[in-house]
């Protein structure tokens, strides 16, 4: 998943669902590089 935090910096993020969807786990989240954050930015997915 694509997103952007506070400082308007593309993330990559994974994640999962726990305990009946009602909870978001973050396992890992790092700085987009240069494709990915186009990707984001033109609203395509990969």
């Amino acid at each position: 998943m694509l997103g952007l935090n506070r400082t308007l910096r593309v993330l990559v993020v994974c994640h999962c669902y726990r305990e009946n969807n009602s909870l978001i786990r973050i396992i890992s989240a790092r700085k987009a590089d240069k494709n990915e954050q186009l990707v984001y930015w033109r609203g395509v997915d990969p």
